[in-house]
Order: C-alpha cells, then sequence, then structure tokens
C-alpha cells in the first residue's frame, strides 16, 4: 500500500523574511505619515477653510501673523515628513538625505515659534484655555510639547545614520505635537478637556495606536519607539504637577493672569 509523504514548504530564507519586514516597516511610516496628515487637516479645517481658531473662534488679533506663519510651519513639517517616508518607501534615500537639512532648518523654526505662540497666546487670550485647566496649566503643556519635539528632532539628527533610532524618534517627535489638532477632532476635544490628562491624553493614544500599527504590520514592537513614546509619557506625568504648583504661578506672576 503506498503511503503519501506530504513534506513542509521550506521557510523562506532570513534575507527574505528581513526583506519582507523591512517594506513593512517602510510602509508603516507612509501610513502613520497619512494619518498624521488626516489628523491636521481634520483638526485644522475651521483655520485652514476659514481663519478661524479653536471652536470656531477668532484668532487672538494681537498675533495673528504669529499664528499663520506658525501654522504654515507645522504644515510644511507634516507635509515633509510624508514625503520623506515616501522617498525611503520608494528607495530613493539619496533625495531624502537632500530634504534633511531643510527639515532640521524647519523644525528649529518651530521651536522658536511655538514657544512664542504658547506664551503670548496664554497672556492675550487667556480665557480660552479654561476648559483645558486655565492657561498657566495649559502653558505648561505647550512648552513640554515643544521641549520634547525639540529633543527628540535633535536625537533623531544625531542618529540620522541609524535608520532603527531615527525613523521611530521623528514618528514620535511628530506625535508630540499633534496635541492641537487632536483636541480639535470630532470626538476627542471633550478628552482632551479632561482632567488630569486633558491635551496629553489624545497625544499618548494616537501614539500607542501607531505602535499597535506597526507591531501588526511587522510582527515586532519597535524598541526605539518603545523607548521614545515612554519617555513621552514619563514627561507628561511629571509636567502635571509641575503645571498646578505654586511655584509655577509665583514664575508667571501677572504676565498670565
Amino acid at each position: 500500500m503506498w503511503k503519501t509523504i506530504v513534506t513542509a514548504a521550506p521557510a523562506p530564507p532570513v534575507a527574505v523574511r528581513q526583506s519582507r519586514s523591512l517594506q513593512a516597516e517602510r510602509l508603516f511610516y507612509v501610513l502613520a505619515s497619512c494619518a498624521i496628515l488626516t489628523v491636521s487637516a481634520l483638526g485644522f479645517r475651521s483655520f485652514y477653510l476659514h481663519g478661524k481658531g479653536f471652536g470656531g473662534n477668532p484668532l487672538t488679533h494681537q498675533i495673528v501673523s504669529l499664528i499663520l506663519v506658525h501654522g504654515l510651519a507645522m504644515s510644511c513639517w507634516v507635509i515633509l515628513f510624508l514625503v520623506q517616508s515616501i522617498l525611503i518607501l520608494a528607495g530613493n534615500r539619496r533625495l531624502h538625505v537632500v530634504l534633511g537639512p531643510a527639515g532640521a532648518v524647519l523644525a528649529a523654526a518651530m521651536v522658536v515659534l511655538g514657544t512664542a505662540m504658547a506664551i503670548l497666546s496664554a497672556h492675550f487670550n487667556p480665557r480660552a484655555y479654561d476648559m483645558f485647566g486655565g492657561a498657566r496649566f495649559f502653558l505648561i503643556q505647550m512648552l513640554t510639547e515643544i521641549l520634547l519635539f525639540g529633543v527628540l528632532v535633535a536625537i533623531a539628527i544625531v542618529y540620522r545614520r541609524r535608520p532603527e533610532i531615527h525613523r521611530p524618534t521623528m514618528l514620535v517627535a511628530t506625535v508630540v505635537i499633534l496635541s492641537g489638532a487632536l483636541a480639535r477632532c470630532p470626538y476627542i476635544a471633550d478628552l482632551a478637556a479632561t482632567p488630569p490628562l486633558y491635551a496629553y491624553a489624545p497625544v499618548l493614544i494616537f501614539g500607542a495606536s501607531l505602535y499597535c500599527l506597526q507591531w501588526c504590520m511587522t510582527g515586532r514592537a519597535n524598541r526605539w519607539y518603545t523607548i521614545g513614546l515612554a519617555g513621552v509619557a514619563m514627561t507628561f506625568l511629571v509636567s502635571i504637577p509641575l503645571g498646578k504648583s505654586s511655584f509655577w504661578s509665583q514664575l508667571l506672576g501677572t504676565f498670565i493672569p
């Protein structure tokens, strides 16, 4: 009696599996960039279409020019992040490297513009932040996000020749500055106004969602993304009591009521 012998298909070579994993990871960054662009466009739709601020209110008139320039810089960063991700997926690393210095200059400008806008916005229009714990508390959140963005981008630039560190660090840096867009998205505004995390909560949830997506696409957890997001979460938690402290109130004095 003849027996049929069934042999299992040989596993793909290690090099093939690594290549597939690398392509999946590169595709993930394109999808993450598209998600970031969608959130930014949806959250700031009133700003882009009607020149309005949060909730359809007018922009703080004392700093309209600063708000417009900052908004332009933020938009350019999100678009550049998408372009850079597409270039890597397409294998055009040379153009990706050429555009790198422009990104570094843009990031530096965003830190300066963001810091100035956060301080002056809280000073001239403090009532706008009542639902987010008050102007003084919201200011510490904005400054914390700007600081984290600058630090993370600097780390990514230092490790630009190590893509396993460079890519996830740039992604975490970009996620950190999405609180404004996320807080303006439908169904999320209430979460951004909920203590104790306020605007931090949507950022952490969005960042964790991208973490899960990457894990599903590549089949493994990204160590450097984990470290970066955990560092962001810990910094957020440290800033909360600082924003509520008497030291912070005394430091700001009467500049921000």
